[in-house]
């Protein structure tokens, strides 16, 4: 199934991550809705299966970012809300998503 079935009616997606990071020990993609957060993936070669992940933007707490390395800069980015989620990947994707967050948050 493409990501659009998992989308509520009028459900808005405000940001969208060009590669994959990194939660547990699984590559997403990251989808913030004006609704909730969507870690999204597709597994398997043959037979497709989804992988979702949901958190809704009005249980989150708090956003933490962090950036570590020298030459080959790598970020994480924390997300407190029912559960913490733990994303690390490139600091080009992450750094969007908490600006995106921390907008959101504030409203």
């Amino acid at each position: 199934m493409p990501l659009r079935d998992y989308l509520l009616t009028n459900e808005n997606i405000k940001f969208q991550s060009h590669c994959r990071v990194r939660y547990g020990e699984r590559l997403y993609r990251i989808v913030v809705t004006d609704l909730r957060i969507i870690l999204f993936a597709q597994r398997g070669t043959f037979l497709k299966s989804d992988d979702v992940v949901t958190e809704p933007l009005d249980k989150l707490n708090g956003v933490e970012y962090f950036e570590k390395g020298f030459i080959f800069r790598n970020a994480k980015l924390s997300i407190q809300g029912t559960t913490k989620l733990d994303l690390f990947g490139p600091t080009a994707d992450l750094k969007v998503l908490f600006n995106t967050l921390q907008s959101v948050l504030a409203t």
